[in-house]
């Protein structure tokens, strides 16, 4: 019996590999089945298995193409895989190298927006309380669009008919394909960075899910919500809908309709105005027609007031006059009394304060007389 040298393993796997990989079929198959043992590796590799009722088959999609992916694969999930059967050769199994995988059934951007949706509202760039108040009167509209599409000549035409006076800024952005997102996100930090835009809007015209997906990408979504300026978004139509709307302060139907809500139309600013200023000229008219009544009213109360004190003051002067007449000395001479003084001027009220001799002064109404004492006599 000839003896020949036999092959090594690696010799093996290789040829084995190397049939698999010349296989026009197995080269270029697309795989249906049900995912599970999925394990998205911290490389960006996705590991799985894809199965139906029957069997089974490994299969890694690479980093490279996983990045392209626009859904999360998830265990359970219906799917097909594009791609090519090769070996390998540490394990010597033969794995399903995946090159593309859609879901079936749903589109897989239905699915991608329904699991950006969820994790995004989950990490509450959705909530109403962090939503910022759009601007009455701007000065300045900052628009992120594309420079040659017709939603940039819609919103400016608006805006320039609504108030010629507010300055329009153009953020110049790519609005559709695979550079588009980080190109809308760029364009938007660069407005934010800027600082002298009240508004921003950002949109483009309408067209397919696939060519407004740009509005439905995470980074979109968080440079929107992370912008201090106000941001209307306003992509495609009134029925299309974006995470870019969810994000946004402010969704508007279309780009036009985000140009008629950030900016005022002037003529009615200015009619709301004149009204205002009609209106304050009569509250103003009515106030000083009722202050000119109270002051009338106060100054006529005061008058009164004054006259009954004075009234007051004048019958208590009165009664003190009266008071004063009865106990003036006058009252009494009057009555026919006299008033004795010592040559000193001080009253003489009793007997005892006088002496034979002395000199006296005798007052009476109508003047007085000097007199001496002659004796003294004592009643009782």
């Amino acid at each position: 019996m000839e003896h020949y040298k036999p092959f090594s393993v690696t010799q093996v796997n290789r040829y084995i590999k190397a049939l698999l990989e010349d296989d026009a079929l197995l080269n270029e198959l697309r795989v249906e089945g049900e995912l599970s043992n999925f394990k998205n590796h911290t490389s960006g590799h996705m590991y799985f298995t894809l199965k139906d009722t029957d069997a089974a088959v490994n299969g890694v999609m690479f980093a490279g193409h996983a990045d392209g992916l626009s859904f999360v694969p998830e265990n359970g999930m219906q799917v097909i895989v594009s791609g090519y059967i090769s070996l390998y050769e540490k394990t010597g199994q033969f794995q399903l190298y995946a090159i593309h995988m859609q879901p079936m059934g749903k589109g897989a951007l239905e699915i991608a927006f329904a699991q950006l949706r969820a994790a995004l509202q989950k990490a509450g760039l959705f909530d109403p309380a962090r939503k910022k108040a759009i601007p009455t009167h701007p000065c300045c509209v900052a628009l992120v669009t594309s420079p040659t599409g017709a939603a940039i000549q819609d919103m400016i035409k608006v805006i320039s008919e609504r108030n010629p006076s507010v300055s329009i800024v153009l953020a110049p952005a790519l609005v559709q394909g695979a550079n588009a997102a980080p190109d809308i996100a760029r364009a938007i930090k660069m407005v934010n960075d800027w600082g002298k835009a009240d508004v921003l809007i950002v949109g483009r015209g309408g067209g397919s899910m696939e060519d407004l997906w740009a509005f439905n990408e995470e980074v979109v979504a968080r440079a929107i919500a992370g912008s201090c300026v106000p941001i209307i978004s306003a992509v495609g139509h009134e029925t299309d809908f974006t995470i870019a709307d969810l994000a946004a302060d402010v969704r508007a139907p279309t780009p036009s309709a985000a140009a008629v809500m950030a900016v005022p139309d002037a003529s009615e600013v200015f009619a709301k105005a004149a009204d205002l200023r009609r209106r304050a000229d009569r509250a103003l008219q009515y106030i000083l027609s009722e202050n000119q009544r109270h002051v009338q009213e106060s100054s006529q109360h005061l008058q009164r007031t004054m006259q009954n004190r004075l009234q007051f003051y004048k019958n208590a002067l009165e009664n003190k006059n009266a008071l004063l007449e009865k106990l003036s000395p006058y009252a009494l001479w009057k009555r026919g009394y006299t008033v004795i003084c010592d040559a000193n001027g001080r009253s003489v009220r009793t007997v005892d304060s006088l002496a034979p001799e002395q000199t006296v002064v005798l007052h009476m109404q109508d003047g007085h007389v000097n007199a001496q004492v002659l004796s003294i006599t004592k009643r009782g």
